[in-house]
């Protein structure tokens, strides 16, 4: 499917009728409206409220006209996409904003990961996933593309996709460095620069929530890579949350402490060096961390999603550039 129609196309129907999804397809559909320009397309659709035709054509492509499935919750009526989301911290954001009411586009590297995972929504109305390298551009649009092929609009994305190489500054190996900032800086960078293209043309703004890290305000030892990348993605929101504040598009950023619960990056090797690092038995490492919070508690996925939900929802909508701290009170520098 061409890209640019698709995205022409969706902008359209988006700033006519802010209230409907769009499901877009090359099949010719039974009874489909044809209309000859995305002007007639506009007149077709009418004010929000207003009846709609069922389905429209327009240069070979068709696109299914529907009002958003019924959902509640403060992000029903929603499409948010989220990388990293086979597992980790991206699943667990993914799921607190489907629990929410959205309709959420998973997208990861794991094409197998996300098959597993999809099984669990129990909705598929509003589940899609797409295998998505945040290092490439190509694949990044061909996500994004995925979400307004089956919903016809994106209005939040979670970026968590990351990576957290443990080494001493004297043994860091470059290729990982610079995996790295791939990943965390370069993929954070392009997730952005396409939902901001898809959100300012769709003309009713939207909402970017970049998974940080306390380690982006308060470095931890052996982590340069990590401290690095985390502390830039900070300064990405706040830069674009100038930009993109005009066109109604907030920028935040949640700051998680440590979360251990389904985690690539706290793999029993990663472990097995914090341990090391710390002088301590691998199987003390969890409770060393919680320990060195206020609350002495163990972070949970959902702890984190309760943060993107409320900061993708209306209860945030004056809130943009700023960045939540979700560890249970170990980091105080803001």
């Amino acid at each position: 499917m061409d890209s640019l129609k698709l995205r022409s196309l969706c902008a359209t129907i988006q700033q006519a009728r802010p209230d409907l999804i769009s499901q877009f397809s090359e099949q010719a559909i039974t009874g489909a409206t044809a209309v000859a320009s995305l002007d007639a397309i506009a007149a077709a659709l009418g004010a929000p409220g207003a009846t709609v035709p069922k389905a429209l054509e327009y240069q070979g492509m068709t696109v299914e006209l529907a009002p958003c499935p019924p959902a509640e919750g403060p992000l029903a009526g929603q499409v948010a996409l989220v990388s990293g989301a086979a597992s980790g911290l991206g699943l667990g954001v993914a799921r607190g904003l489907y629990a929410a009411g959205a309709m959420v586009c998973l997208t990861d590297i794991d094409g197998p990961g996300l098959d597993a995972v999809r099984a669990e929504f129990a909705d598929p109305a509003r589940i899609c996933s797409a295998v998505v390298n945040v290092t490439n551009e190509e694949s990044v649009i061909a996500g994004f593309d995925a979400a307004i092929t089956r919903w016809g609009r994106v209005d939040a994305i979670a970026c968590c996709a990351g990576i957290a190489p443990p080494f001493e500054l004297v043994d860091f190996p470059l290729d990982k460095w610079r995996l790295a900032l791939e990943i965390n800086l370069t993929g954070y960078f392009l997730m952005g620069r396409e939902a901001a293209r898809i959100m300012k043309a769709q003309g009713h703004g939207g909402s970017m929530v970049l998974l940080s890290s306390k380690s982006g305000l308060e470095p931890s030892k052996a982590n340069s890579a990590y401290n690095a990348t985390k502390a830039g993605e900070l300064h990405l929101a706040r830069g674009w949350a100038l930009e993109l504040g005009r066109d109604g598009i907030r920028v935040n950023c949640i700051a998680p402490g440590n979360v251990f619960e389904g985690s690539k990056i706290w793999n029993p090797e990663y472990i097995a060096k914090a341990a090391a690092k710390k002088g301590i038995q691998p199987d003390e490492v969890i409770p060393y961390y919680n320990n060195l919070t206020a609350m002495n508690a163990e972070i949970k996925p959902e702890d984190i999603a309760n943060a993107a939900v409320f900061l993708c929802s209306a209860a945030a909508r004056r809130m943009t550039g700023q960045v939540l701290v979700v560890d249970a009170g170990q980091v105080w520098t803001r």
